[in-house]
């Protein structure tokens, strides 16, 4: 009877100690990523962090010295394993960065655009630690561009390439495992800023500005039909956010607010005031950055169920696209603050993460 007592009594003990981790582990926090391997403070600014869908791997450029990085001159980009705190220096990402790094969903390919004097776009294999530029296979120009998108599976890269000084004059999607290039916008079209390429990259939206116009324009191309949408019409200026996984919904930017377009139904709803600077793959959720004159402080950060309305604090400072992992559970940030997390005295911007849930 004593042992019995004894099982039954070691069995609710350990129940309990689980329920209490694992209400612990769900529980909303913050976290500091941009640390070393034994996960020290660093000495040196950390910006544009982005995660994989399952938030196990974090990418963010650096000038901590603890990674060889140039503190007072250019960047160097690293991806931390956060499941073993293993921190891997990205190879030929030491150089300035012209755009925030871009992780595929699966966190195997790390996408970049780096180089000290032009911008050169390239996708990095984590696997098998090789690098690869992407741009169009042409001896008769002098390419530079600028990578924007990698598919879930880094099976397609969404890129804009041209000369200088204007890098971004054509579009292109990228099939890694054909090495082909297919062109989705050309230099007649205008100057594209930003691109979104969908799961199976049959679909891809971007932003474009037209030569002699301060208005850009959010457009979806369908690969497949070769049918071009504009998704923005009507709203104003705009600026694209993310397009879902699915190629069906598109997060952008009008004229401040932030809006959902449907594609298939042709719908396009309003769902903030305050402009996303970031959203999941899926593209069900979306965080917000208060502005100057909200009735937030500006600078604050807010997680945004675009299904059900709701909002989710998340910190202040800066996200990039690519920050909210799948789920909307977890979301990287930059920020200055000092009273994140515990013992946080090295005076420079780090990435965080912050768990919604």
């Amino acid at each position: 009877m004593r042992n019995g007592a004894a099982v039954a009594a070691l069995a609710a003990a350990v129940v309990v100690t689980f329920t209490a981790t694992e209400a612990t582990a769900r529980a909303p926090r913050t976290e500091r990523v941009s640390t070393t391997s034994t996960g020290a403070q660093l000495d040196g600014s950390s910006h544009q962090g982005v995660l994989s869908d399952d938030g196990r791997y974090a990418a963010f450029s650096t000038k901590a010295v603890e990674f060889g990085c140039h503190r007072n001159a250019y960047t160097c980009l690293q991806v931390k394993d956060r499941a073993t705190g293993e921190v891997t220096a990205v190879p030929g990402a030491d150089g300035f960065s012209w755009a925030p790094p871009v992780l595929s969903g699966d966190g195997r390919h790390v996408g970049f655009t780096a180089g000290t004097k032009v911008p050169v776009p390239e996708v990095y294999d984590r696997v098998t630690g090789t690098s690869r530029r992407v741009l169009p296979d042409s001896d008769d120009q002098a390419w530079v561009g600028e990578l924007w998108s990698l598919s879930r599976d880094g099976g397609h890269v969404a890129y804009g390439a041209g000369t200088r000084p204007r890098p971004t004059q054509r579009l292109y999607v990228r099939d890694t495992a054909r090495g082909t290039d297919d062109l989705i916008s050309g230099e007649a079209d205008g100057d594209k800023e930003f691109a979104s390429v969908s799961a199976d990259g049959t679909r891809v939206a971007y932003q474009l500005r037209t030569a002699g116009d301060d208005r850009a324009d959010v457009l979806v191309r369908n690969r497949t039909t070769g049918e071009t949408v504009q998704v923005d019409k009507g709203l104003g200026r705009s600026r694209l956010v993310q397009l879902g996984e699915s190629g069906r919904e598109v997060v952008l930017v009008a004229d401040g607010g932030t809006y959902v377009h449907d594609l298939r139904t042709g719908r396009t709803r309003h769902l903030a005031d305050a402009p996303a600077v970031s959203a999941s793959r899926d593209g069900r959720y979306a965080v917000v950055r208060a502005v100057k004159g909200d009735s937030a402080e500006e600078g604050t950060l807010t997680l945004l169920d675009l299904r059900t309305g709701r909002r989710t604090p998340v910190g202040h400072g800066d996200a990039v696209p690519g920050a909210v992992t799948a789920r909307g559970r977890e979301v990287a940030f930059t920020s200055g603050a000092t009273d994140l997390v515990p013992d946080d005295t090295n005076g420079d911007f780090d990435i965080f993460v912050r768990h919604t849930r």
